[in-house]
């Protein structure tokens, strides 16, 4: 890597800049005062969100900002799944199969309770598991082939 390249890269710049910081030993006491203020200022904002973001009380789902949406359906016990979660994670083609409920739940999709024994799709299993793996969509839910096709060319 050149000179050049190291003094253009926006990552180098930020680590020589947090170097050139005081160390907490020159500080003294700034540390607990920093800490404790910066403690301070993300529960205010913490407050400020919750005060300006009401979540439904009845909002169940285990994550309530995600976008789900049925993209395909291979077979009937497959299905691949847009996937969008600010807070957790994002799949643009994620493969689903049918299997039963082993807990109960809430549908992903529609909202609606899953209990134990119900047939639902979950995000197929690998290595390493998606940070979706809990989510469940019940099978009623799953639009049929016909359905997606009228909302592809509708």
């Amino acid at each position: 890597m050149t000179a050049l390249m190291k003094r253009a890269d926006p990552w180098i710049q930020t680590v020589h800049q947090l170097k050139a910081l005081p160390s907490e030993s020159a500080v003294g006491n700034a540390p607990q005062k920093s800490a404790s203020a910066e403690r301070a200022f993300i529960d205010q904002l913490t407050r400020d969100w919750d005060r300006d973001h009401p979540r439904p009380s009845n909002d169940l789902r285990p994550f309530p900002e995600a976008v789900v949406r049925v993209i395909e359906r291979p077979s009937s016990a497959t299905a691949l799944v847009y996937w969008s979660d600010p807070g957790t994670c994002h799949y643009g083609y994620q493969g689903w199969r049918a299997t039963s409920a082993t807990v109960a739940g809430v549908c992903s999709l529609s909202g609606m309770p899953i209990h134990r024994g119900d047939a639902v799709y979950r995000p197929s299993q690998r290595d390493p598991k998606p940070q979706n793996a809990s989510a469940m969509i019940l099978a009623a839910a799953m639009p049929a082939d016909e359905e997606m096709e009228a909302d592809l060319h509708g």
